[in-house]
């Protein structure tokens, strides 16, 4: 793996409106500060924009961003050049946002926003509060007993202790996932469907817009499906689009992740298959290009993606692509970032260098990095 070592400058105001994706950071103590680093120019601007302070970007459309606060599930439609802001309906749920999809901007009539929500258990909750209160008079009861055997009982009220730990570790890890979904302009409250009623499996992938239709990943086969949202009635249902697994590669060690991608020079659904290993697990190792055939209902292995480049956005979960004719972009290349580093895959000679594109931005858990192709 080869560092390079790039020369930046910083300027005051980023020209928004670019050809090629731009990186964007989000970074401070209250992500109150922007950072736009031009790839094709290898260069940062900095900026601090109000309107994205103490944000999260979930997704976005051209120049259409939707924002959440970070401090409550409020969240709304704002334009980046315009500085117009789109009320959503309020999110009545206290789970928190596991993905976001903005299917078109505000001005298509078919444009659709879709949440995907993670929430705990209900039946799991009562459970625990029944127990706790049971707990509780027993504690009440039996107080007098315990401080006159403290010594004698210590050992059993550990063993106690450990299992009740254990017990609330697995009700952590039992997840209820809902699709809150609505159609700007028509609906004054989300429609809510669960996730587990359409699909028959709680596990949902990655998903993205492809010929203005949504394409998922679901369960542990990572089975292509397509999902007909229907506003009108409130109904989502699911479609396999084949019975067939991604074509993975030969590995005994790490995992992949999946970023569903369309090719805007050939219109082609493809699939990157991000490898990461490492000694927690978390580093990229590898990458794999595979494209999906309508006709024969099967993934293809992709031999080369040809003069284009992909960006991932690993905490979007959302991936764009470019042309690299004309350009100082590396063809047969994917672009990401891990880190504060940027990372480039080079599919032909199968290596990966990476950067510092942005020093100044600290090293910190609190950054999020998005790509954006920003076209005015």
């Amino acid at each position: 793996m080869e560092l390079e070592e790039n020369k930046k400058e910083k300027y005051g105001q980023p020209p928004y409106f670019a050809q090629y994706p731009w990186l964007l950071i989000c970074h401070g103590d209250a992500m109150h500060r922007q950072t736009y680093f031009s790839v094709s120019e290898n260069r940062y601007y900095m900026k601090s924009i109000p309107e994205v302070k103490e944000k999260i970007i979930h997704a976005y459309v051209d120049e259409w961003l939707v924002l959440q606060n970070i401090n409550s599930n409020d969240c709304y439609l704002w334009n980046l050049f315009s500085n117009e802001k789109i009320e959503l309906p309020p999110l009545s749920t206290k789970g928190d946002i596991s993905r976001c999809l903005l299917s078109a901007p505000p001005h298509d009539p078919e444009c659709l926003v879709i949440f995907l929500i993670e929430n705990e258990d209900e039946n799991t909750n009562e459970d625990e509060n029944k127990n706790n209160n049971v707990d509780k008079n027993e504690d009440e009861n039996t107080n007098e007993d315990e401080n006159e055997n403290s010594n004698g009982d210590s050992n059993d009220d550990e063993d106690e202790d450990e299992d009740e730990d254990v017990s609330s570790d697995e009700d952590e890890d039992v997840k209820l996932l809902t699709f809150y979904f609505c159609k700007l302009g028509y609906n004054t409250e989300f429609h809510k469907q669960d996730v587990q009623s359409i699909i028959g499996d709680s596990r949902l992938g990655i998903w993205i817009i492809f010929q203005k239709k949504i394409y998922t990943l679901i369960g542990m086969q990572h089975i292509l499906t397509y999902l007909d949202v229907d506003n009108d009635s409130g109904r989502i249902t699911a479609t396999p689009m084949t019975n067939e697994s991604p074509i993975r590669l030969k590995s005994y060690y790490g995992y992949y992740k999946d970023y569903l991608i369309q090719s805007s020079s050939n219109n082609m659904l493809l699939c990157v298959q991000l490898m990461v290993g490492g000694r927690d697990f978390r580093m990229p190792c590898h990458l794999q290009v595979i494209r999906f055939d309508f006709t024969k209902e099967r993934w293809m292995k992709a031999e080369s993606i040809g003069e284009i480049a992909i960006f991932i956005s690993l905490f979007m979960g959302t991936s764009t692509t470019c042309s690299t004719k004309g350009t100082n972009l590396k063809k047969d290349s994917i672009y990401f970032t891990y880190g504060r580093h940027l990372y480039v895959y080079n599919w032909i000679t199968h290596s990966i260098s990476l950067s510092l594109p942005c020093p100044h931005v600290s090293k910190t858990k609190n950054n999020h990095m998005h790509w954006l192709t920003l076209n005015q």
